[in-house]
């Protein structure tokens, strides 16, 4: 017997096969509940540490930044843990010498603006006066308000009340000799405000201790943790993972490592360049500018305005104002010329536009902490969204669109 064929035309759709999903598939329920559950494990552990996580964090990015240190010493046939205590031994004396070395002079630097302190603020009605005249200059017309009388609404702001008017044989002196007692109770109660907060300042200080402490056990165990990251990541993810991880690593540890370089030839060439202008605290202002200057823009900002200040204070209007403002010129130029080509390269390959965003967004959220890792945190942010991009190009959804695009062309 001869089975006929259905006929295409008889109007008769053959039966459905169903797929059968196999029992191994992952839901996209499942992947959300997966994913929100890692979230709260996650914030909740932030909760929890949020005493100690700054300290944690710091933590974190010493063991990140020795790490190829210890492993280069285990290369040479060290043990870890005697590779850790020698890098923390070297730092140690490091640290010890550097401040043998630079608080003397800083020290000397502030004992020397505290004994000619005096001195500035009885000229600042003659520096005003020369501010004046030089403002007349470029007015072209006169300013009807003498320096006398700035110096006197300042000190008036500082008493609190109004200051009895100099006589005729007064002026500046007995202004500022009835502003002093003034001044006494201002800086009396600045003072108790510090004594107050000495138990909380004691506190802080303790938990800093720890620093070293979390530091060494992270760079012992480090190895084991990034293992132990590495097995809780998907099956299926892994590959992804690891490439984005390696890149992230790749671009961040020559950026941190760079930029303190960068930050340390900065400082060096700062207090130089101040030291020669011949500002009070050269010193202390440069270094401190350097380290500022981890921060994008915020070194040369704080810099420029300190050491200009203290320029006014003690020369007035003159060429070292204009020394200053060279020197922090000078570094910037050595930086984009040369420190930053040939340090840091393209390692993280940031706009301009975005790392001033990614600073101000990281200062307004999270203080000068934010600032200092809004970079390395935009850097590697930049790493996932170019990942993603990669797969999103490389998708159904990018095709179709596509395909849909030229249909409709």
């Amino acid at each position: 017997m001869i089975r006929r064929r259905p006929s295409s035309h008889s109007g008769a759709r053959p039966p459905r096969q169903r797929r059968s999903r196999s029992p191994l598939a992952v839901t996209n329920r499942e992947r959300i509940s997966w994913i929100l559950g890692l979230a709260l494990l996650g914030l909740g552990t932030v909760y929890l540490l949020r005493s100690l996580f700054a300290i944690l964090t710091a933590s974190v990015i010493f063991a990140y930044l020795l790490d190829p240190v210890i492993d280069r010493l285990q290369l040479r046939g060290m043990r870890r843990e005697p590779a850790i205590a020698l890098v923390f031994c070297l730092g140690l004396v490091s640290s010890v010498v550097l401040l043998l070395l630079v608080v003397p002079m800083v020290g000397q630097e502030f004992a020397e603006l505290s004994t000619n302190l005096n001195g500035y603020i009885a000229d600042l009605g003659v520096r005003a006066a020369e501010g004046q005249v030089w403002l007349e200059e470029a007015l072209g017309r006169e300013i009807p308000v003498t320096g006398d009388e700035l110096v006197q609404e300042l000190l008036t702001g500082l008493n609190g009340s109004d200051l009895d008017a100099a006589g005729p044989g007064g002026g500046l002196t007995e202004l500022l000799t009835q502003a002093a007692p003034n001044l006494g109770r201002w800086f009396g109660g600045a003072l108790g405000a510090v004594l107050s907060g000495g138990v909380t300042v004691f506190l802080s200080v303790l938990n800093w201790l720890l620093l070293p402490v979390f530091s060494f056990y992270l760079l012992r165990d480090w190895d084991d943790l990034i293992q132990g990251a590495d097995k809780l990541v998907p099956l299926g993810q892994r590959p992804m993972v690891r490439d984005i991880a390696s890149r992230i690593d790749q671009r961040l540890s020559a950026f941190v490592r760079g930029q303190i370089m960068v930050a340390g030839a900065q400082g060096i060439i700062y207090a130089i360049g101040l030291l020669i202008a011949g500002i009070d605290l050269a010193i202390a202002v440069g270094l401190g500018a350097g380290v500022l200057a981890l921060v994008p823009y915020l070194g040369t900002i704080v810099g420029i305005s300190v050491a200009s200040t203290l320029a006014l204070l003690k020369f007035g209007l003159s060429w070292h104002i204009l020394a200053v403002w060279g020197t922090f010129a000078f570094a910037q130029v050595v930086e984009g010329v040369y420190l930053t080509p040939k340090v840091l390269g393209d390692k993280v390959g940031l706009h301009p536009l975005v790392v001033m965003l990614a600073v101000i967004v990281g200062g307004s959220l999270f203080g000068v902490g934010g600032m200092l890792l809004a970079i390395p945190v935009t850097a590697a942010a930049l790493v996932v969204v170019e990942a993603w991009v990669v797969r999103y190009r490389g998708s159904r959804f990018f095709s179709e669109a596509k395909t849909g695009t030229g249909r409709a062309a």
